[in-house]
């Protein structure tokens, strides 16, 4: 809403964002640390806990019928263990601090982990290109019916190997984006019901994280550079593509703040754009977005919104 408290659209948007980047189902981003939420957070209160209890064997019924059942839910877990450390050592902080903070805790954890079984890590790595290539299979399989005679439907074939492909490369940072998405959507949901919040996450032209970690750019874009062995490229690209999600979307948010929430009109065009100049834009609002760590380009500006709290997701 413009120059008010995001609404309940808000949970929606982020779950859709968590479900297009997880490659893992992304019920549990968002179930799991929610039940954590409900249950560990303050204040707590019968009712939450039973609720989040019944969430939490929601998100566990089933068999484990494949290692990404297994795999995501224990992703899971582990964020919304770390976010919960996160929300009661950082009572005073934003959301975007505590997330970021819980996928470090949680990725310096499962780090931990694969170094005691480091086979773990090669099983799970085949399990995601098999699961994104067989989806991708999947889709020409079926395109292939409707649309096999057209004259660019090989090209488009191609495209979506070279995706998935691509999406199998990069899946760590797509996984962490997405249990981003979930933990803001959790504790988006998590303050409007225990909180009572308006605005739990605050409006998105205040989305901004520490200066600092623009060092983890140039970290990544290091390791793709140097020649460090045969996993830091990967590891580098990694880096790169979660660092500039976050830098676009704060390029978003200046944007946002310096020309103000856009109309129904305003909204169909970046739509439009977004969609048809998809490269273009991501590269103008990761541009904007990594000008504002030295310039503060909203700090040039009177303040639009200064009754807001929080960072947004």
């Amino acid at each position: 809403m413009a120059g008010g408290a995001p609404g309940w659209g808000t949970a929606a948007l982020l779950a859709l964002a968590c479900a297009g980047l997880s490659v893992v189902g992304p019920a549990p981003l968002i179930i799991v640390p929610l039940a954590v939420l409900l249950i560990g957070a303050p204040p707590v209160r019968p009712r939450h806990v039973v609720l989040g209890l019944v969430l939490s064997a929601l998100a566990f019924q089933g068999h484990a019928r494949h290692g990404l059942w297994i795999g995501g839910r224990g992703w899971a877990l582990l964020v919304a263990a770390w976010f919960l450390v996160a929300v009661l050592a950082l009572p005073r902080a934003a959301f975007l601090d505590r997330g970021l903070a819980a996928l470090a805790g949680a990725a310096a954890s499962a780090a931990v982990l694969l170094r005691v079984a480091p086979e773990v890590w090669g099983a799970i790595d085949w399990t995601v290109r098999a699961s994104l290539w067989a989806g991708a299979s999947d889709a020409v399989a079926v395109g292939g019916a409707r649309f096999g005679q057209s004259p660019w439907w090989p090209e488009a074939t191609e495209m979506m190997y070279r995706l998935a492909e691509l999406q199998a490369r990069l899946f760590p940072a797509l996984l962490a984006l997405a249990s981003l998405a979930g933990l803001a959507a959790a504790w988006f949901v998590y303050g409007r019901v225990a909180r009572g919040e308006s605005g739990p996450l605050g409006a998105l032209r205040e989305f901004r994280f520490r200066d600092e970690l623009v060092w983890l750019l140039i970290v990544g874009i290091v390791l793709i550079v140097a020649p460090l062995g045969d996993a830091a490229p990967r590891i580098g690209a990694n880096l790169v593509a979660f660092m500039g999600a976050l830098y676009a979307m704060r390029g978003v948010a200046v944007v946002v703040a310096l020309a103000g929430t856009p109309g129904l009109p305003g909204v169909v065009l970046a739509t439009l754009a977004a969609v048809f100049l998809y490269p273009l834009v991501m590269a103008a609002m990761f541009l904007v977005g990594l000008t504002d760590t030295w310039l503060d380009l909203r700090g040039r500006t009177p303040s639009r919104d200064p009754g807001s709290g929080e960072s947004g997701p």
